[in-house]
């Protein structure tokens, strides 16, 4: 069976299979690192963990007697920062945002800041250029239940050229706590493992009162501010504020392999948001959420007016979308335009529709869609295939 190599990070690699069964793969399949077995998962992505840095490494996929061999070579690693050298005790009570802060920007370029087996209570985590983040299995990011330990990010400030756009809430420019991994303006992040990003909102007061804005609005728990080439692989990310993974105005986001898991009836916990973005990849996902699996957006009217940025380029593929408002949404923020959307070899599970596409009045003439496509895709207790609603 044909089969491509998605992504080589210093640790691991995705590979996906090259085949027309949607996100699981066909019966009979074989998966060998260097010669030995080793368990996929079943399904088309899938992801090689326990790597080491600048190695070779032959990977051969069998079905009904025929195989195919592909070789890679990870990437380099400058360091390797263990955080509990840092002082970070993964012990799910203590602190450790300095901890962990200090190792990202302690981390040279081209290097990695790992997370052992543990639990690290935290509040907001900054990310840094041109690093990776390795969570080894068994580790969790913990978010600390406190609005009091989230900065806010504000909405605009004054800039040379009139303003800079930090914090966003639905698609306008207004203040908002920041999210558990936030990234401003970086690039060639990596962001991978096994672990988990948990931000224990059930454990705070993030559910309660939601339509009312308490000091800021609520945090996303990944969020990246105009950033590029962000990569993220493997990870689990569960219990969130409100959106999980949320790129607004970046490019070059790939998102591979990763479990997205929040309660049913946790409110606007929608599992993948890009706003106003170029070149978004996501593949082999699975998404269990309170809200949309999969929302794209592009902003209401105040910033296609004067800070205009379509979402363009964005390719869904092999996942799994379950139990949502919506699997895969365009809008109801598209002020800026939508273009070139294409979902493939996908499984609809239980959502309540299937493709919807919502706008509004107000969304002003740049809120144009176009070539969305759904291809392959099986509905298995979807309410609704297709919605369209135009207010």
């Amino acid at each position: 069976m044909e089969f491509t190599i998605q992504a080589v990070f210093s640790r691991s690699a995705t590979l996906e299979l090259c085949t027309d069964t949607r996100y699981n793969a066909p019966e009979g399949v074989r998966v060998l690192l260097d010669g030995v077995p080793v368990d996929f998962g079943a399904r088309n992505v899938f992801s090689l963990h326990g790597l080491e840095p600048g190695m070779c490494y032959t990977v051969a996929v069998e079905q009904g007697g025929v195989r195919t061999e592909r070789r890679f070579v990870t990437g380099t690693e400058t360091a390797l920062l263990d955080v509990r050298r840092f002082g970070a005790a993964g012990d799910g009570e203590t602190d450790d945002t300095a901890k962990l802060q200090a190792a990202i920007l302690a981390c040279p370029a081209g290097g990695t800041v790992a997370l052992p087996q543990g639990d690290y209570r935290c509040g907001p985590l900054f990310l840094k250029s041109n690093t990776a983040l390795w969570l080894q299995k068994g580790a969790r990011i913990l978010g600390r239940t406190e609005r009091a330990a989230y900065p806010v990010l504000p909405g605009m400030l004054p800039a040379a050229d009139g303003e800079y756009n930090l914090g966003t809430w639905e698609g306008n420019p207004l203040d908002c706590f920041a999210a558990l991994l936030t990234g401003i303006g970086v690039e060639n992040v990596d962001i991978y493992g096994e672990g988990t990003v948990d931000g224990d909102a059930q454990n705070g007061d993030w559910w309660e009162d939601v339509k009312r804005r308490r000091g800021a609005w609520r945090p996303f728990l990944m969020f990246f501010n105009r950033c590029a080439n962000i990569r993220v692989q493997g990870i689990t990310l569960t219990n969130s504020y409100s959106w999980t993974l949320h790129p607004y105005y970046s490019r070059a986001v790939q998102i591979a392999d990763v479990y997205i898991h929040n309660d049913a009836h946790s409110p606007n916990t929608d599992g993948i948001d890009p706003e106003s973005c170029e070149d978004v990849e996501i593949v082999g996902c699975r998404i269990s959420v309170g809200d949309d699996c999969i929302a794209i957006k592009s902003g209401k009217l105040y910033m296609a007016r004067f800070h205009c940025a379509p979402t363009r380029r964005v390719t869904v593929r092999n996942c799994r979308m379950e139990r949502g408002h919506g699997s895969i949404v365009i809008g109801s923020e598209t002020s800026g335009g939508v273009y070139g959307v294409t979902v493939a070899r996908c499984l609809f599970c239980a959502t309540d529709r299937g493709l919807r596409i919502k706008t509004r009045r107000g969304r002003g003439a740049l809120a144009v869609l176009e070539d969305i496509r759904l291809e392959n895709i099986g509905m298995e207790n979807v309410l609704m295939p297709f919605t369209l609603n135009m207010f």
